[in-house]
C-alpha cells in the first residue's frame, strides 16, 4: 500500500495554479503558445471540448498546432495554441450589435450552466476515482484490482522523459516542477509501467501492485476455467432418470 502525501483536491489546486501561471507568461509575451489544458482554461471550456473541436472533419475552435511528442515513434502528440489566436478567436465571438450582445449574453449563460454541469460531472467522477484510489481515510493509494491497473487513467509526474511517480505520492518539489513543465502523464498503470522511470525503486513500488492485480486475475480465471469444465462435463452426462444405477 502507498501512503499519500497530498489529496486529490490539493493536487487540482496546484494544477490549476500552474495553468494560470502558464497563461500569465503567454499574456506577458514570454512564451508564444500554451498547452491545450491552459487554452481550455482561458476559453472557459473543458479540455475534452477542445479535443472534440479539433477532431471535427472541419475543425472548430481556435487554430492549433500539433507536433510529435518525445515518446518513441511520436505516438503521443502535444497540441499547442498560440495565445494571439486564442485572443482573436475569443474577441471574434463578442457581439457588435444589441441583438448580438443579447445573444452572446444568452450564450454565455448557457455556457456557464454547461460549465457548471461539467464541473458537477467532473466532481462526481473525481469522487468515484478517489473512492477507488484511496482507502483507510484516504491515506493509501489503491491500485489493487485488474480494472484499476488496466483501465483506469491516473496522473503521473515526469521529468526529462522519465516517470517520477503518481501525482499524489511524489514530493512537492518534484510535483511543482512537473506541473510547471507540463510533464504530467495521463495513463493507466499498465501503460505507465511500459515507460522509462527515474529508477527501479520508484517503479517497483507500482510494479508490485500490477503483479498483485494480475495474480488475482489469473486466479479468478483459473477458477472459472475449472468451473466451466465441470459444467461441460455435467452437460455431457445423460439425464439423472436415464442413468443406470450400479448394483452392489
Amino acid at each position: 500500500m502507498l501512503d499519500l502525501v497530498r489529496g486529490e483536491k490539493e493536487y487540482r489546486t496546484l494544477a490549476d495554479a500552474a495553468l494560470d501561471r502558464e497563461l500569465e507568461r503567454a499574456k506577458a509575451g514570454l512564451t508564444p503558445s500554451v498547452s491545450s489544458k491552459a487554452a481550455a482554461r482561458y476559453l472557459g471550456v473543458h479540455v475534452d471540448t477542445l479535443g472534440q473541436w479539433r477532431r471535427r472533419t472541419l475543425p472548430l475552435g481556435p487554430a492549433f498546432q500539433k507536433g510529435a511528442g518525445d515518446n518513441e515513434g511520436g505516438a503521443n502528440q502535444h497540441v499547442r495554441y498560440l495565445f494571439v489566436d486564442l485572443e482573436e478567436w475569443q474577441s471574434a465571438r463578442t457581439g457588435k450589435t444589441v441583438k448580438e450582445r443579447r445573444l452572446v449574453d444568452e450564450l454565455e449563460r448557457l455556457k456557464q450552466r454547461a460549465r457548471e454541469l461539467e464541473m458537477e460531472l467532473e466532481l462526481q467522477s473525481l469522487r468515484e476515482q478517489v473512492a477507488r484510489m484511496t482507502k483507510k481515510a484516504g491515506r493509501v493509494l489503491a491500485l489493487e484490482t485488474a480494472r484499476e491497473c488496466l483501465e483506469t487513467t491516473h496522473h503521473w509526474a515526469a521529468a526529462a522523459g522519465s516517470v517520477l511517480g503518481h501525482v499524489l505520492t511524489v514530493p512537492m518539489e518534484a510535483l511543482g516542477a512537473a506541473l510547471e513543465a507540463g510533464d504530467i502523464v495521463d495513463a493507466t498503470l499498465r501503460e505507465v509501467l511500459g515507460m522509462p522511470w527515474v529508477n527501479s525503486d520508484e517503479r517497483n513500488v507500482f510494479a508490485q501492485q500490477m503483479d498483485k492485480a494480475l495474480s488475482e486475475l489469473a486466479a479468478c480465471l483459473a477458477q472459472e476455467r475449472s468451473a466451466q469444465r465441470a459444467r461441460d462435463l455435467d452437460a455431457r452426462l445423460p439425464p439423472a432418470e436415464g442413468r443406470t444405477r450400479a448394483v452392489f
